[in-house]
């Protein structure tokens, strides 16, 4: 005897796994472009380049993080805006320490022109690592291993931009901005805090 529906059934959720295991594979795929995309700007978006191809990499990158349906890989937002203000305060202090503390090189050029385009990097970031990356191995693995592996994908996609001696730096950072989306759900707060972290360095 076969299950209730029968053959059509039977194939039908056939179908609906393949659909989404297919869809899974992309994501995945998906993932692993946008961490080498980072590793290569070095290369394919040196200095010499016009602001606006830098400025396109990044807005391409935050549109995939957010375009990319979430479906049942988010997780609930937790607390409310006065709890994520709360861990917004605290990653920004934490930020703003370090920043006291650590000799961050200067950027040659306009200091506004330098703001706007890290300010734009650091959404774009937090929307591919905190939004889409986190998104993903949370769905596979839980929201621990999705902080691990996030901080950690976020420091070395930054090796090939300021060297292995910041990756400490930048897996700390990571780390901090990867447990402000556990804590609220969210992935606008490590993005605001990102954005103050950037131009903090530029000052």
């Amino acid at each position: 005897m076969t299950g209730p529906g029968g053959p059509a059934a039977a194939r039908a959720q056939a179908a609906t796994r393949a659909r989404l295991a297919a869809a899974e594979f992309l994501a995945w795929a998906l993932a692993v472009v946008g961490m080498a995309a980072l590793l290569a700007r070095p290369w394919f978006l040196p200095a010499s380049v016009a602001v606006g191809w830098r400025a396109a990499f990044f807005v391409a990158l935050g549109a995939a993080g957010v375009a990319w349906p979430a479906g049942g890989r988010r997780g609930p937002a937790t607390g409310g805006p006065a709890a994520s203000l709360v861990v917004l305060v605290v990653g920004a202090v934490g930020f703003a320490l370090g920043r006291a503390v650590a000799d961050v090189p200067s950027v040659p050029g306009s200091l506004a022109m330098a703001v706007g385009l890290n300010a734009l990097a650091a959404v774009a970031e937090e929307a591919f690592f905190r939004r889409y990356l986190f998104d993903l191995v949370r769905a596979a693995s839980g929201p621990a291993p999705a902080v691990v592996v996030t901080a950690t994908a976020f420091a070395i996609a930054h090796v090939t931009v300021w060297g292995w001696w910041a990756m400490p730096l930048d897996l700390a950072a990571g780390l901090v901005l990867s447990w402000q989306r556990a804590a609220t759900g969210r992935w606008s707060v490590p993005a605001v805090t990102h954005v103050l972290a950037n131009t903090l360095a530029l000052l």
